[in-house]
């Protein structure tokens, strides 16, 4: 007789791919997958998808990831927890019965703009002190107006769902709104974790608009019948919230004044505040470009700070010719810290709004002096940005660097410079770790804390020795993080 092996999976739906992971409930890495994720282009350039085919893409990764744990450990596996996290301020409206009625918006498309622009300027002053977002089109309440002004039906008895939210839903039939995901919708009085009633009142829908809150880690109910993947049927799900505190909390830093540095091509600055926020400090925060939120651990804040950095260093190593592997690395070899840029060299953009990089060069310019210069800038753009963080909740205790720019190591030495008490994270992918944490902690009814570091114990050794693979569905080779 054959007995099954208890595993936890994360997922990390993002907007470029889908992954998830396997882990055992001590969290030992066991098996890795991803694919991409499914978005569509309309006519008029703007950038969707359905709810369904998300749930789908889910469904595929998990399936090959429990074929590749099947086949690494030689036996069955069975699935007894799952967080699911990823992109937030997307979603979809449900109808009274529960059905999907809207298109998912890409969270970068600017539909919704106009509508917003065109609200109440009183009600866009208290935007920030409310929602600690800026008033844009990136959250999801601009998205609903357009869709409400497209056609697509709202009333009190609609209700939304963000896509992690609805993935959790499909598989479980429970509908659940998670803290850190509804901070990033425009519809969340971040005073009292409540809805927003002036913005509940500007779409028409009634206070059920948002369903019951329940916290990353705490069951959003068990999987039901599952065909696309039997391994996971009878899986208790949790919604493990919004990828960058999530990815925190898989890479260690998961301490009450914590800073969390994601270095992908959006780099982002994630500070974490053990205490509510004020309506001042809201404010303050959003003028200094900071989004400030509810955290995927309770009763915590969490700030979030964004550039451009990866764009940056990715359109300036294309342009010197070391756009590929082989070439980053001659480039980082040659690299030293005390490389004199002077004025030879000037580099501008990294705020995340800035499409553009633009850069003066002078007589004495160098592909190697290009390259120091940028990490300079982006060193002065970092500090510039965690002064900003400290001068409204104080200076963090530890700091935590991941991401694939990590492995190069000038500028690792850039972020030492620029960061104080950085600490690098050994993990790889902690967003989908940090999800597989949270479905533990849902599996065993176990607390976050002992949960994290038990995970934290394992998790060096192992992805130190990069033991493990990371395939893609089509070619069953190994993938490099991209940078």
């Amino acid at each position: 007789m054959t007995f099954s092996i208890d595993l936890v999976a994360g997922v990390d739906l993002g907007t470029t791919e889908t992954k998830a992971v396997l882990t055992q409930p001590d969290g030992v890495m066991v098996a890795f997958a991803r694919r991409p994720t499914t978005w569509a282009q309309t006519p008029q350039g703007r950038v969707e998808t359905t709810g369904r085919a998300l749930v789908d893409d889910v469904l595929r990764t998990l399936a090959d990831v429990v074929e590749e744990a099947e086949r690494r450990l030689d036996a069955p596996v069975r699935i007894v927890g799952m967080g699911i996290a990823g992109l937030g301020e997307s979603g979809v409206i449900l109808d009274a019965q529960g059905r999907e009625t809207s298109p998912v918006i890409a969270w970068f498309d600017e539909r919704g703009a106009r509508e917003l622009g065109a609200l109440d300027s009183a009600f866009l002053a208290e935007f920030p002190r409310r929602t600690g977002l800026p008033v844009g089109p990136q959250w999801s309440l601009p998205k609903l107006l357009w869709m409400r002004q497209a056609g697509v039906r709202l009333d009190r008895s609609s209700r939304w769902l963000n896509i992690p939210e609805f993935v959790a839903y499909v598989l479980t039939g429970e509908q659940v709104s998670e803290p850190s995901l509804a901070s990033r919708t425009g519809l969340l009085d971040q005073a009292t974790g409540q809805p927003w009633a002036e913005a509940l009142v500007e779409l028409g829908v009634s206070e059920r608009f948002l369903p019951p809150s329940r916290q990353a880690g705490q069951s959003a109910g068990r999987v039901r019948a599952c065909t696309a993947v039997p391994a996971l049927e009878g899986a208790v799900v949790t919604v493990a919230g919004h990828d960058h505190p999530v990815a925190a909390i898989g890479a260690g830093a998961a301490g009450p004044q914590d800073l969390f540095d994601s270095c992908g091509t959006a780099e982002v600055l994630l500070r974490s505040v053990p205490r509510a926020l004020t309506d001042d400090e809201r404010s303050t925060l959003v003028s200094l470009g900071i989004d400030a939120g509810r955290h995927v651990l309770a009763e915590h804040s969490v700030l979030i700070g964004g550039m451009r950095s990866g764009l940056v260093m990715r359109r300036v190593l294309a342009l010197i010719g070391a756009g590929d592997p082989v070439g980053r690395q001659e480039l980082d070899s040659r690299w030293t810290p005390d490389a004199v840029v002077g004025d030879s060299i000037a580099v501008v953009g990294a705020a995340i709004h800035d499409n553009d990089v633009s850069l003066r060069i002078r007589d004495g310019a160098s592909p190697d002096l290009l390259w120091a210069a940028t990490l300079t800038h982006l060193s002065e753009q970092t500090r510039a940005l965690l002064e900003a963080i400290n001068s409204v909740v104080g200076q963090h205790r530890s700091a935590v660097a991941a991401g694939g720019w990590t492995r190069m190591s000038s500028f690792r030495h850039s972020k030492v410079t620029s960061i104080p008490r950085l600490r690098f994270c050994p993990v790889d992918q902690p967003g989908t770790r940090g999800a597989a944490l949270f479905g533990a902690c849902a599996a065993y009814d176990a607390p976050v804390a002992d949960v994290t570091q038990r995970f934290l114990d394992t998790a060096s050794q192992q992805d130190q020795e990069r033991s493990w693979p990371s395939t893609s569905p089509r070619s069953g080779t190994r993938q490099e993080e991209n940078v």
